[in-house]
């Protein structure tokens, strides 16, 4: 299973904008996220199921 945790950046399997991770209800497994659509900032919650993490979201250090 994926692990997901607030600040990870991810988008809806079936596509749409990048969103953040603000945090994860334990009780019902849902996963809040938010997101700006133009200037406006949205949220909604989402099953685990239905988001992945973003593939341009890789961490590279330069020495």
């Amino acid at each position: 299973m994926v692990e997901f945790k607030p600040g990870d950046t991810v988008r809806l399997k079936s596509g749409g904008p990048l969103m953040t991770i603000d945090y994860i209800e334990p009780e019902n497994g849902l996963i809040a996220c938010e997101w700006f659509d133009k200037k406006a900032l949205k949220s909604s919650h989402f099953k685990a199921t239905s988001i992945e993490h973003d593939n341009d979201d890789i961490d590279i250090t330069f020495l």
